[in-house]
């Protein structure tokens, strides 16, 4: 199975709990592996909704259930094993330029999706 970036997979990694997590690896490193790149969201949005390294999600965009934000420092890898069943949703064209400058503000880098 090839994941996507964007994809938004509910995960439950011990010891959070279940989390909403994007995934951020390129398709073609995310084919036959056994790990993705992925981004966690949060609900401390309004704390973190203004933060250059987050990105706000509001309640019914893309599979949200209440006001979250990614937050794009916290880049763990995530087993496939546990991306269970379909997405519940991918950000679009415009959210994703906002995920991919946001990551670009944590590495301190230039990032423009392709």
């Amino acid at each position: 199975m090839t994941y996507h970036p964007g994809e938004i997979y509910r995960v439950d990694l011990p010891p959070i709990g279940p989390h909403p997590f994007v995934v951020v690896s390129r398709e073609e490193l995310n084919r036959g592996r056994q790990v993705v790149a992925a981004m966690i969201t949060s609900a401390k949005f309004n704390l973190r909704s203004r933060l250059p390294n987050s990105v706000a999600l509001r309640a019914g965009e893309f599979g949200m259930t209440e006001d979250s934000v990614v937050q794009c420092e916290n880049l763990v890898a995530i087993e496939t094993s546990e991306l269970r069943g379909q997405p519940l949703a991918r950000p679009d064209a415009a959210t994703m330029r906002e995920l991919v400058k946001a990551l670009g503000y944590v590495l301190d880098a230039d990032c423009e999706p392709n």
